[in-house]
């Protein structure tokens, strides 16, 4: 009798990478799909994980990664050209810059205007070095990542810092420009710069000058002043109390600086009937606050957005892009530490104390007029406005332990509502994602509407990363709305990728994943500018950085890198022989993945597979066992690309790494696992 040996059926197992971080739970316990290590991955909203984005400085001048470049083709040669001189068609008279010479006879160019003709005289400085032919057609992915990066530096090279010292204090949009807080050199004062078309400008502030008894018609804008032979240009006028019909107004005009000498107490002959009740005072910040701002309109007229803020050091203020209006709150200390616009009332936070101006009108602090101050009893460290109810939504209002929910409409019948006596955020950290989503003492919490009227909950947050959450001290947060993300940043340099995702049961829950930019954020700012979500943030270099923009961390390499949970495919205790993964992506340019696979819980005498990588090039697919290292895969758009595994155990990891400067984010989407089952293991 003679018997057949039959080798075991190949199986296969296909999971969605999705669910983020667990750094708590047993390893054969994790869902397929899940992570156990990672940096500088983050869960989409959809499925996967997508390495982060890029950032780049910015001072409104071109963006980086906006450049763009050819590559130029000679007839025969180019000689005497060199890199970083300027090229010009002698015929068309179109210029560019030359970024590289890839060979003798092309060269990558940026910065060009017009257009070069076929067959033109190329020169330098008046002297001809080749005849064009046209652009190079053998550009591939990896050299267009190349030449996109080169093209970038050459903008980058531009791009300032915020003049002065010390880390950003604060950002803030207006209008579409980009508005930054910086201490000046001496560390004095706090100024202000605007982005522009070539690059910061400083914004200069006014004087102030008292005035009591205003009566007849307000004085405009741009009306001159007038004591004796003192005179001013009004830039704003602000009335704390009294109506100028009534010929009781009293509050501050915002001048410029006054020419003749300082104003003194008594009545203007010219501009206005009101009373000078002294000299005027400039306008200054003092250093070292840590802005907290909003932007809103009071008045409900287009065009009327101003920027609200406070930071601790300095009156709370009024800013238009131009003028700058400290607020008086009557406040012994007016340093108010927290800044919101709820229900057309501006709320400023003092220690414990939590005020409020009158109803559209936030330059009025007086009681007579509405305004109000609410004892929170603790600390605020932050609020947040919450669409909730049929009322409009509701304010919340948190301290480091504590949580209050304000509701109604003004001070007539406000409803101040303990929330929780366990629960609260840390400074910096409140954001809104559809829910707010909190880091307070315990980690990262959600505070969620109920189908109750008015009412709000606290669902628990996931004890999978709670190792990593301990004592962190939050500098900042900011949401990315475009891609329905938060990210938390923390004192120590690392920082938190939080995306909401859906669960089987239609649900959401919340994943987790490490990022590091490789520098501390201090402070963040999200608007939305001619139609386009954008997201900056500042550092201790004093530059203002765009979020997720580009190919690299403002030149240097992103490292990223991934490590699944081990997967044993619903049987942990049989063994297998594990001979290919098919894993899915998609891609946004030419990538390079370094993949490698790990066995039976990462023992040491299994050991590890040879590395690959996943490329994108003009060839198709091969595996080359004697030159491990080098399997290159074709990258379209979406890809599915087979890498090569052998290697026995009862469970698979793999471990995905990307290092480049020159990349797009890419999107892991999914594995699919081949194997061989084998005997049980004993």
């Amino acid at each position: 009798m003679t018997g057949e040996m039959r080798m075991p059926a190949l199986k296969t197992q296909y999971f969605p990478l999705a669910g983020g971080l667990d750094a708590e739970s047993a390893q054969l316990t994790l869902r397929p799909g899940m992570v156990t290590g990672a940096i500088n991955y983050e869960s989409s909203a959809l499925e996967g994980y997508e390495r982060i984005g890029g950032y780049e400085r910015f001072d409104g001048r071109p963006r980086p990664s906006d450049a763009a470049f050819k590559c130029l083709r000679a007839a025969t040669a180019f000689t005497g050209v060199a890199v970083g001189q300027t090229v010009a068609g002698a015929t068309s008279g179109a210029t560019a810059l030359v970024l590289a010479l890839r060979n003798a006879a092309q060269m990558v160019v940026t910065k060009l205007t017009g257009a070069f003709a076929v067959g033109e005289v190329l020169t330098v400085a008046g002297s001809a070095v080749g005849v064009f032919d046209g652009d190079a057609s053998d550009i591939d992915g990896f050299d267009d990542n190349a030449f996109a990066a080169l093209a970038a530096d050459h903008y980058r090279a531009a791009i300032g810092a915020v003049p002065g010292a010390g880390p950003l204090r604060g950002i803030a949009v207006l209008n579409g420009t980009v508005y930054a807080w910086r201490d000046n050199v001496a560390a004095t004062a706090c100024s202000i710069y605007k982005s522009s078309a070539t690059g910061w400008m400083p914004v200069f502030h006014h004087h102030e000058l008292a005035f009591t008894g205003g009566s007849g018609a307000e004085p405009a804008v741009g009306a001159n002043i007038t004591k004796g032979a003192v005179s001013a240009m009004v830039k704003r006028v602000v009335v704390e109390s009294g109506t100028w019909a009534a010929g009781t107004a009293k509050g501050r005009f915002i001048v410029t600086a006054p020419s003749g000498g300082p104003f003194t107490a008594g009545a203007f002959t010219a501009g206005v009937a009101a009373t000078a009740s002294g000299a005027e005072t400039a306008i200054t910040q003092l250093p070292g606050g840590r802005l907290d701002a909003v932007v809103y309109n009071f008045n409900g007229r287009a065009g009327q957005q101003r920027i609200y803020g406070a930071d601790g050091v300095n009156r709370g203020f009024e800013f238009d892009g131009e003028v700058l209006v400290p607020l008086a709150t009557g406040m012994g200390v007016d340093k108010p530490v927290h800044c919101v616009a709820h229900k057309n009332h501006l709320f400023f936070s003092f220690e414990g104390s939590v005020q409020h101006s009158a109803v559209g009108d936030p330059c009025r602090w007086s009681a007579v007029v509405g305004a109000a101050e609410i004892a929170a009893g603790d600390v605020v460290t932050g609020f947040q406005v919450l669409p909730s109810d049929a009322e409009g939504g509701a304010l919340m209002v948190f301290a480091a332990e504590r949580t209050w929910v304000l509701y109604g409409s003004s001070s007539a019948d406000w409803r101040f509502v303990n929330f929780a006596d366990d629960v609260g955020a840390q400074r910096g950290s409140v954001q809104n994602l559809g829910r707010v989503l909190v880091f307070d003492t315990l980690g990262v919490a959600v505070v969620s509407a109920t189908q109750a009227f008015g009412n709000f909950e606290r669902l628990p947050l996931s004890s999978r990363i709670q190792r990593l959450l301990k004592a962190r001290q939050v500098t900042a947060s900011v949401v990315n709305r475009a891609d329905k993300r938060m990210r938390l940043f923390f004192a120590t340099g690392e920082s938190l990728s939080v995306t909401p995702i859906p669960t089987a049961d239609g649900g959401s829950a919340l994943a987790f994943m490490p990022i590091d930019y490789g520098r501390t954020v201090r402070c963040t700012c999200d608007a939305v500018v001619g139609g386009e979500p954008r997201n900056f943030f500042g550092s201790d270099d004093g530059f203002v950085y765009e979020a997720d923009r580009g190919r690299s961390f403002d030149g240097a390499q992103i490292q990223a890198y991934l490590r699944l949970a081990f997967n044993h495919t619903k049987s942990p205790m049989e063994k297998k022989r594990f001979r290919r993964v098919d894993l899915e992506s998609k891609n946004r340019s030419a990538c390079r993945l370094l993949v490698q696979g790990e066995y039976s819980l990462g023992k040491p005498e299994v050991g590890l597979t040879d590395v690959v990588n996943v490329l994108q090039n003009a060839g198709g697919a091969y595996y080359s066992v004697s030159n491990y290292g080098q399997s290159y895969y074709s990258v379209p758009a979406n890809v599915l690309s087979k890498v090569r595994l052998d290697g026995v155990g009862t469970d698979l990891s793999l471990n995905i790494v990307s290092t480049a400067r020159d990349e797009l984010p890419h999107t892991l989407q999914s594995v699919s696992v081949v194997y061989t089952p084998r005997r049980l293991d004993r």
